[in-house]
């Protein structure tokens, strides 16, 4: 799934996307419901720590397909995955 077809799932345009990006970028956070939890990437202030798996060489072959494509990190795709993982068996 593309970027703008995300963007369709969640009624939302990359326009808006862009717009809320620039203003967490400066730090303004005035928009966000910070009273529940809502699953996604994480915040800067998050510590992250790494994971590791043993995957093939074909689904790495089209993580990088897909990445290129995409203009995401293997990073990236890896969290989208999960997050969207997480949300469907919610």
């Amino acid at each position: 799934m593309n970027d703008k077809e995300l963007c369709e799932v969640f009624g939302t345009t990359l326009e808006d996307v862009e717009h809320e990006v620039a203003k967490v970028e400066a730090g303004d956070y005035s928009s966000f419901d910070f009273s529940r939890v809502i699953m996604g990437s994480p915040m800067r202030e998050e510590r992250l720590r790494m994971i590791s798996a043993p995957i093939g060489e074909s689904r790495i072959a089209a993580i990088k397909r897909v990445t290129s494509e995409q203009g995401i990190s293997r990073a990236e795709f890896v969290r989208r995955a999960i997050d969207h993982e997480l949300m469907a068996m919610s």
